[in-house]
C-alpha cells in the first residue's frame, strides 16, 4: 500500500523535497534489491505512524547520478533530513523499530 505521504522522486524532485518542512526520510533503492522490496512495507507503515514523515523512494537503477550526490554506496539506504540537513543514515535491511528510534530520535 502507498500512501500520499509516500513519493517516489528524481534529482529535481529530491532536491524540492529536502527543502519542505518537516523531516524526510529518503529510500534509495532499486527492484532488483530483495532486502529493498522487503522494507517497502515497513516504510508505508512508518508514514502512517508518522503522518509528519515525508517518505521519499528514490530508485536506484533510474537515478543513478543522485547515489554519488547523497554519498549512497549500498542498497538499501535510508537517510533522514531535516531543513536540507542529514540527520541519520540507515544501511541494509533494517527493523522497523531502528526507522521508528531514527524519526523519534529527531522529532
Amino acid at each position: 500500500m502507498t500512501t500520499h505521504r509516500v513519493v517516489e522522486a528524481d534529482a529535481e524532485a529530491l532536491k524540492t523535497h529536502l527543502q519542505s518542512p518537516g523531516l524526510v526520510m529518503v529510500d534509495f533503492w532499486a527492484a532488483w534489491c530483495a532486502p529493498c522490496r522487503a522494507m517497502a512495507p515497513m516504510l508505508d507503515r512508518l508514514a502512517i505512524e508518522f503522518p509528519g514523515v515525508r517518505v521519499v523512494k528514490v530508485d536506484a537503477e533510474t537515478h543513478k547520478d543522485v547515489l554519488e550526490t547523497y554519498g549512497v554506496r549500498s542498497l538499501p539506504t535510508l537517510q533522514l533530513y531535516r531543513n536540507q540537513s542529514k540527520l541519520e543514515q540507515l544501511i541494509g535491511k533494517v527493523p522497523y523499530e531502528l526507522m521508528r528510534r531514527a524519526v523519534l530520535d529527531a522529532a
